[in-house]
């Protein structure tokens, strides 16, 4: 798609590989489940934020981070690390930010919980309907 999409939905968290992987994946098949023409990516910490700011993904999103290390006091992170699942949808749909809440519940079904996420995450979107 290139240049040409008019809107990324861009979702950050702090999980191993294969989870943002999986997370990807998921969010994949529900954009296709919706007819949505979009390319897919995931990004690692050492890209950089929306923009041109040059802030590396790990700075910007250093409050997943940290959110996980507040609800797992002296817990092994492993190989956990920031990523970003990024899409690039080809036009604008009607109801962006519904369909960017949508992506976000394929991270955490039940954003209203009152416990901490599995996986902590944020999500934005970057262009006109950004």
């Amino acid at each position: 798609m290139g240049d040409e999409h008019t809107v990324e939905i861009r979702l950050g968290v702090y999980a191993t590989e294969e989870t943002a992987a999986r997370l990807a994946s998921a969010c994949g098949r529900l954009l296709e489940a919706r007819g949505h023409r979009y390319r897919l990516s995931v990004v690692g910490a050492g890209e950089l934020a929306s923009g041109d700011d040059g802030v590396p993904l790990g700075e910007f999103h250093a409050d997943l981070v940290e959110q996980w290390r507040l609800t797992h006091p002296g817990a092994d992170p492993g190989t956990r690390a920031v990523h970003e699942i990024r899409v690039a949808l080809s036009s604008a749909p009607a109801g962006t930010e519904e369909l960017r809440a949508e992506l976000a519940r394929v991270i955490c079904p039940e954003p209203g919980h009152r416990s901490p996420c599995e996986v902590p995450w944020a999500s934005y979107a970057t262009g006109p309907a950004g």
